[in-house]
Protein backbone atom coordinates (compact mmCIF):
# COMPACT_ATOMS: atom_id res chain seq x y z
CA UNK A 1 0.00 0.00 0.00
CA UNK A 2 2.85 2.68 0.59
CA UNK A 3 4.48 1.60 -2.33
CA UNK A 4 1.19 2.19 -4.80
CA UNK A 5 1.02 5.59 -2.49
CA UNK A 6 4.36 6.63 -3.36
CA UNK A 7 3.98 5.75 -6.60
CA UNK A 8 0.95 7.72 -7.41
CA UNK A 9 2.54 10.73 -5.69
CA UNK A 10 5.92 10.30 -7.94
CA UNK A 11 3.78 10.14 -10.60
CA UNK A 12 1.33 13.61 -9.85
CA UNK A 13 4.19 15.11 -8.92
CA UNK A 14 6.22 14.37 -12.38
CA UNK A 15 3.17 15.34 -14.40
CA UNK A 16 2.83 18.62 -12.67
CA UNK A 17 6.57 19.40 -13.35
CA UNK A 18 5.68 18.42 -17.24
CA UNK A 19 2.84 20.75 -17.05
CA UNK A 20 4.64 23.54 -15.49
CA UNK A 21 7.26 23.17 -18.18
CA UNK A 22 4.90 23.04 -21.10
CA UNK A 23 3.05 26.33 -19.68
CA UNK A 24 6.44 28.38 -18.87
CA UNK A 25 7.43 27.93 -22.72
CA UNK A 26 3.89 28.85 -24.25
CA UNK A 27 3.23 31.24 -21.74
CA UNK A 28 3.77 34.78 -23.00
CA UNK A 29 6.39 37.13 -21.53
CA UNK A 30 6.65 41.05 -21.01
CA UNK A 31 8.98 42.47 -22.91
CA UNK A 32 10.86 45.03 -20.21
CA UNK A 33 12.90 47.54 -20.66
CA UNK A 34 15.07 50.22 -18.91
CA UNK A 35 14.77 53.91 -20.37
CA UNK A 36 18.52 54.69 -20.86
CA UNK A 37 19.85 57.77 -22.90
CA UNK A 38 23.26 59.70 -23.73
CA UNK A 39 24.22 63.31 -24.54
CA UNK A 40 26.47 65.65 -25.80
CA UNK A 41 25.94 69.89 -25.09
CA UNK A 42 29.00 72.08 -26.13
CA UNK A 43 29.50 74.87 -28.42
CA UNK A 44 29.08 72.37 -31.50
CA UNK A 45 25.45 71.58 -30.95
CA UNK A 46 23.07 69.87 -28.73
CA UNK A 47 23.46 65.39 -29.28
CA UNK A 48 20.95 63.12 -27.69
CA UNK A 49 19.64 59.51 -27.74
CA UNK A 50 16.85 58.54 -25.55
CA UNK A 51 15.90 54.70 -25.58
CA UNK A 52 13.57 52.00 -24.38
CA UNK A 53 16.67 49.32 -23.28
CA UNK A 54 15.09 45.79 -23.84
CA UNK A 55 16.35 43.98 -20.91
CA UNK A 56 18.29 40.33 -21.75
CA UNK A 57 16.06 38.34 -20.36
CA UNK A 58 13.65 38.74 -23.59
CA UNK A 59 17.18 36.91 -25.10
CA UNK A 60 16.91 36.21 -29.17
CA UNK A 61 13.85 39.06 -29.28
CA UNK A 62 16.33 41.65 -27.69
CA UNK A 63 18.69 41.63 -30.26
CA UNK A 64 16.15 41.38 -32.98
CA UNK A 65 14.60 45.12 -31.77
CA UNK A 66 18.35 46.02 -31.14
CA UNK A 67 20.10 45.38 -35.04
CA UNK A 68 16.25 46.99 -36.31
CA UNK A 69 17.31 50.62 -34.25
CA UNK A 70 20.57 49.84 -35.53
CA UNK A 71 19.34 49.41 -38.32
CA UNK A 72 17.41 52.40 -38.58
CA UNK A 73 19.91 54.83 -37.19
CA UNK A 74 22.59 54.01 -40.30
CA UNK A 75 23.78 50.16 -40.10
CA UNK A 76 27.25 51.08 -39.43
CA UNK A 77 27.62 49.69 -35.78
CA UNK A 78 28.93 46.38 -36.26
CA UNK A 79 29.33 45.00 -32.70
CA UNK A 80 26.84 42.29 -30.72
CA UNK A 81 23.28 43.40 -30.29
CA UNK A 82 22.64 42.17 -26.73
CA UNK A 83 22.58 45.68 -25.25
CA UNK A 84 21.02 49.02 -26.98
CA UNK A 85 23.37 51.43 -25.53
CA UNK A 86 26.64 50.88 -26.97
CA UNK A 87 24.59 50.91 -30.59
CA UNK A 88 23.12 54.45 -29.35
CA UNK A 89 27.01 55.72 -28.23
CA UNK A 90 28.23 54.92 -31.71
CA UNK A 91 25.21 56.37 -33.40
CA UNK A 92 25.95 59.49 -31.44
CA UNK A 93 29.73 59.70 -31.42
CA UNK A 94 29.10 59.47 -35.34
CA UNK A 95 27.20 62.14 -35.68
CA UNK A 96 28.90 64.55 -33.41
CA UNK A 97 31.84 63.56 -35.23
CA UNK A 98 30.92 64.55 -38.34
CA UNK A 99 29.20 68.04 -37.33
CA UNK A 100 32.33 68.87 -35.12
CA UNK A 101 34.08 68.60 -38.38
CA UNK A 102 31.52 70.79 -40.12
CA UNK A 103 31.67 73.02 -37.54
CA UNK A 104 35.50 73.44 -37.75
CA UNK A 105 35.10 74.17 -41.47
CA UNK A 106 32.61 76.88 -40.78
CA UNK A 107 35.14 78.31 -38.22
CA UNK A 108 37.82 79.18 -41.04
CA UNK A 109 34.93 81.26 -42.41
CA UNK A 110 35.64 84.68 -39.94
CA UNK A 111 31.55 85.61 -41.02
CA UNK A 112 30.32 82.34 -39.33
CA UNK A 113 32.50 82.55 -36.32
CA UNK A 114 29.29 83.78 -34.27
CA UNK A 115 26.81 81.85 -35.51
CA UNK A 116 23.51 81.95 -33.57
CA UNK A 117 22.53 78.65 -34.10
CA UNK A 118 23.86 74.98 -33.04
CA UNK A 119 23.41 71.47 -34.45
CA UNK A 120 20.40 69.27 -33.11
CA UNK A 121 20.50 65.46 -33.28
CA UNK A 122 17.67 64.69 -30.90
CA UNK A 123 16.67 60.80 -30.90
CA UNK A 124 14.05 58.90 -29.07
CA UNK A 125 13.38 54.83 -29.16
CA UNK A 126 10.21 54.27 -27.52
CA UNK A 127 7.87 50.78 -26.60
CA UNK A 128 4.56 52.08 -27.91
CA UNK A 129 2.54 49.18 -27.74
CA UNK A 130 2.58 45.17 -26.09
CA UNK A 131 0.13 42.35 -25.81
CA UNK A 132 1.01 38.35 -25.48
CA UNK A 133 1.35 38.43 -29.12
CA UNK A 134 3.57 41.41 -30.31
CA UNK A 135 5.32 44.12 -29.22
CA UNK A 136 5.63 47.75 -31.13
CA UNK A 137 8.60 50.09 -30.72
CA UNK A 138 8.47 53.95 -32.75
CA UNK A 139 11.63 55.74 -33.42
CA UNK A 140 11.94 59.51 -33.89
CA UNK A 141 14.99 61.78 -35.05
CA UNK A 142 15.42 65.45 -35.24
CA UNK A 143 18.24 66.41 -37.08
CA UNK A 144 19.01 70.08 -38.12
CA UNK A 145 22.31 71.13 -39.83
CA UNK A 146 21.44 74.72 -40.42
CA UNK A 147 19.31 76.36 -43.27
CA UNK A 148 15.62 76.88 -42.85
CA UNK A 149 14.47 74.12 -40.72
CA UNK A 150 15.56 70.91 -39.63
CA UNK A 151 14.18 67.66 -40.75
CA UNK A 152 12.68 64.44 -38.68
CA UNK A 153 12.58 60.96 -39.67
CA UNK A 154 9.70 58.78 -37.63
CA UNK A 155 8.70 55.57 -38.30
CA UNK A 156 8.48 51.72 -36.23
CA UNK A 157 8.38 48.47 -36.20
CA UNK A 158 5.70 45.57 -34.95
CA UNK A 159 7.75 41.91 -34.15
CA UNK A 160 6.15 39.50 -33.30
CA UNK A 161 7.07 37.63 -30.01
CA UNK A 162 7.15 33.76 -30.86
CA UNK A 163 10.36 34.18 -33.30
CA UNK A 164 11.12 37.62 -33.39
CA UNK A 165 9.38 38.74 -36.77
CA UNK A 166 9.64 41.92 -38.34
CA UNK A 167 5.69 42.57 -39.69
CA UNK A 168 5.78 44.40 -43.14
CA UNK A 169 2.86 45.64 -45.51
CA UNK A 170 2.97 41.94 -46.51
CA UNK A 171 0.27 40.92 -43.55
CA UNK A 172 -1.91 43.30 -45.56
CA UNK A 173 -4.51 42.47 -48.79
CA UNK A 174 -6.20 44.69 -51.12
CA UNK A 175 -4.24 48.38 -50.13
CA UNK A 176 -5.82 49.38 -53.53
CA UNK A 177 -9.58 48.27 -52.66
CA UNK A 178 -11.84 51.53 -52.74
CA UNK A 179 -12.96 50.32 -49.18
CA UNK A 180 -9.57 50.26 -47.53
CA UNK A 181 -8.70 53.43 -49.48
CA UNK A 182 -11.73 55.23 -47.84
CA UNK A 183 -10.73 54.34 -44.53
CA UNK A 184 -7.52 55.81 -45.39
CA UNK A 185 -8.98 59.24 -46.34
CA UNK A 186 -11.23 59.05 -43.28
CA UNK A 187 -8.31 59.13 -41.10
CA UNK A 188 -6.52 61.52 -42.53
CA UNK A 189 -9.02 63.80 -43.21
CA UNK A 190 -9.02 63.61 -39.25
CA UNK A 191 -5.33 64.38 -38.93
CA UNK A 192 -5.61 67.81 -41.02
CA UNK A 193 -9.29 68.30 -39.90
CA UNK A 194 -10.95 68.59 -43.35
CA UNK A 195 -14.29 67.56 -44.36
CA UNK A 196 -14.19 66.17 -48.07
CA UNK A 197 -11.56 65.01 -50.33
CA UNK A 198 -11.32 67.93 -52.04
CA UNK A 199 -10.07 69.85 -48.95
CA UNK A 200 -7.84 66.88 -48.15
CA UNK A 201 -6.63 66.78 -52.03
CA UNK A 202 -5.49 70.43 -51.55
CA UNK A 203 -3.50 69.29 -47.99
CA UNK A 204 -1.82 66.50 -49.91
CA UNK A 205 1.45 66.29 -52.61
CA UNK A 206 -0.26 63.59 -54.88
CA UNK A 207 -1.11 63.39 -58.35
CA UNK A 208 -4.21 62.29 -57.90
CA UNK A 209 -6.56 60.84 -54.83
CA UNK A 210 -7.91 57.24 -56.23
CA UNK A 211 -5.01 55.56 -54.76
CA UNK A 212 -3.11 56.64 -51.55
CA UNK A 213 0.00 54.96 -51.48
CA UNK A 214 0.84 53.45 -47.69
CA UNK A 215 3.68 54.76 -45.83
CA UNK A 216 7.17 54.07 -45.99
CA UNK A 217 6.77 53.03 -42.23
CA UNK A 218 5.61 49.73 -41.70
CA UNK A 219 2.07 48.73 -40.09
CA UNK A 220 2.11 49.76 -36.71
CA UNK A 221 0.29 47.23 -35.05
CA UNK A 222 -1.23 48.80 -31.03
CA UNK A 223 -3.28 47.90 -28.79
CA UNK A 224 -6.70 49.26 -30.47
CA UNK A 225 -5.33 48.65 -34.28
CA UNK A 226 -3.25 49.31 -36.83
CA UNK A 227 -0.93 52.44 -36.87
CA UNK A 228 0.59 54.28 -40.08
CA UNK A 229 3.08 56.44 -39.77
CA UNK A 230 3.99 58.90 -42.82
CA UNK A 231 7.40 60.42 -43.15
CA UNK A 232 8.09 64.25 -43.92
CA UNK A 233 7.13 65.00 -47.59
CA UNK A 234 5.97 61.83 -48.04
CA UNK A 235 2.33 62.34 -49.28
CA UNK A 236 2.27 66.27 -48.01
CA UNK A 237 4.53 69.01 -47.40
CA UNK A 238 7.03 69.91 -44.73
CA UNK A 239 4.55 71.78 -42.61
CA UNK A 240 2.34 69.10 -42.77
CA UNK A 241 4.62 67.36 -40.23
CA UNK A 242 3.80 63.60 -40.33
CA UNK A 243 0.72 62.11 -40.81
CA UNK A 244 -0.36 59.42 -39.05
CA UNK A 245 -3.69 57.68 -38.48
CA UNK A 246 -5.28 54.75 -36.28
CA UNK A 247 -7.68 51.79 -38.12
CA UNK A 248 -9.37 50.19 -35.66
CA UNK A 249 -8.94 46.13 -36.21
CA UNK A 250 -12.36 46.03 -36.96
CA UNK A 251 -12.14 48.29 -39.97
CA UNK A 252 -9.52 45.64 -41.40
CA UNK A 253 -10.87 41.83 -40.83
CA UNK A 254 -11.15 41.82 -44.85
CA UNK A 255 -7.78 43.04 -45.79
CA UNK A 256 -5.64 41.20 -42.74
CA UNK A 257 -4.40 38.19 -43.88
CA UNK A 258 -3.81 35.31 -41.20
CA UNK A 259 -0.30 35.76 -40.03
CA UNK A 260 -1.96 39.41 -39.15
CA UNK A 261 -5.37 38.17 -37.53
CA UNK A 262 -3.58 35.67 -35.29
CA UNK A 263 -1.29 38.71 -33.86
CA UNK A 264 -4.25 40.57 -32.96
CA UNK A 265 -6.61 37.62 -31.32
Amino acid sequence: MRKTLQTIVIGGLALCALNACTHSETMPYDVRVKTDSVAINNKVGNFSIKADCPTSKTGALTSTINEWLSETMGGTYEGGYNETMPIAKHYINSVFGNDSADYAELKKDTANNDREWKYEYICNSQKTAETPKFVTFEYSCYEYQGGAHGSTIVTGQTFRKSDGRRIGWEVLNNSYDDDFQNIIKTGLKKYFNVKNDDELKSCLMLDNMYIIPLPKCPPLFTKDGIKLVYGQYEIAPYAAGTPQLTIPYSQLDKFLNVTAKSLTK
